[in-house]
């Protein structure tokens, strides 16, 4: 069956959609990365594919990583953004990150890896 032009472009949009979301970087990438650095996190929500809503109209999806928690009563998801060295260098690129994501600078705040790892490792252990 061919597709007509509409039917093209929705199935080139989606694929593009589908690719973009890969790129973001999973839980198994933070646990790898230096535990004294720092990362942004920009949200915590209970649905996992409200966090690509935010990434989508990032140009650097790759600058993302997502994991999740485990709530009072639910399962959790967590964006962060990039890695840094310093809590200096996180607390200086919150405002262009909240920008370039369409959150409030308040929004985000900067988090010790060691913390975000250990958070990670929580729910991995209670599906053991």
């Amino acid at each position: 069956m061919l597709l007509g032009r509409a039917g093209c472009f929705l199935l080139m949009w989606c694929l593009a959609g589908a690719a973009h979301a890969q790129s973001v970087r999973e839980a198994e990438w933070l646990l790898r990365q230096d535990p004294n650095a720092f990362t942004l996190q920009l949200i915590t929500v209970s649905n996992r594919s409200q966090l690509g809503k935010i990434v989508q109209t990032h140009e650097n999806p790759e600058s993302f990583a997502r994991f999740r928690v485990q709530g009072r009563d639910q399962l959790l998801y967590v964006l962060t953004y990039g890695v840094f060295e310093h809590a200096d260098q996180a607390d200086a690129a919150r405002n262009e990150v909240a920008g370039a994501v369409g959150l409030a600078p308040a929004q985000l705040w900067t988090r010790r890896l060691d913390s975000v790892q250990r958070a990670i490792r929580t729910p991995l252990q209670q599906e053991l």
